[in-house]
């Protein structure tokens, strides 16, 4: 028994090998604006289907206002620090991934912690769990570079943990869940150099 199960790990293994020689390396360049900066990789498990993960670093300063009318500062100067990953799966309609219109399912996990420039004992940590799904089109150009567009409606539960004076400055957000818009571009690189057919011959 251990040696079917052994056999069969190790088939496995050759076949996810296999398929990895397909895949694209992407990014978001539309994060970059926003001081996040993400790059993963989409892996083809067939011709209408694939696995994603868009892992990437939020980096950056940002000038707080307060929220709270009773506040007496105007602004402030913050930095940001965290991260987001966004694993999905896609469906392609035309069965010719990675080309095509696509739906894909997603999940969203997202946290960022801002500290007052003029205070680092005081923070906030704000973090983010969804997930919904998009309906995107991929296309390829050429050189084996790739662009996409996708849109779709979202969820996500957002809590929120401070340390220090930072809820006396007034910046404090509360708990919430609400949902919203997903919207986007990747631009990336694939490479394909074994047809679909050939992989399982």
């Amino acid at each position: 028994m251990k040696r079917i199960v052994l056999l069969t790990l190790v088939a496995c293994g050759l076949h996810v090998q296999a398929q990895d020689m397909s895949g694209i390396i992407k990014t978001n360049p539309l994060g970059w604006l926003a001081g996040q900066y993400q790059f993963g990789y989409e892996h083809f498990l067939s011709e209408k289907a694939s696995v994603q993960l868009l892992p990437g670093g939020i980096v950056g300063s940002v000038t707080l206002f307060p929220n709270d009318s009773t506040s007496n500062l105007s602004s402030v100067g913050a930095g940001r620090a965290g991260f987001i990953v966004v694993p999905e799966f896609r469906y392609y309609f035309s069965g010719d991934a990675p080309d095509g219109m696509y739906i894909a399912p997603f999940g969203r996990y997202r946290s960022v912690t801002t500290t007052i420039k003029n205070d680092g004992n005081s923070s906030q940590t704000r973090t983010a769990i969804g997930g919904g799904f998009v309906l995107g089109y991929q296309y390829s150009l050429a050189n084996g570079l790739t662009g996409e567009v996708f849109l779709g409606p979202q969820f996500k539960s957002s809590t929120t943990s401070s340390t220090g004076a930072y809820d006396d400055y007034g910046f404090a957000f509360e708990d919430e869940s609400n949902t919203g818009i997903r919207f986007g571009i990747n631009i990336g690189f694939g490479f394909r150099p074994v047809p679909y057919g050939d992989l399982t011959d």
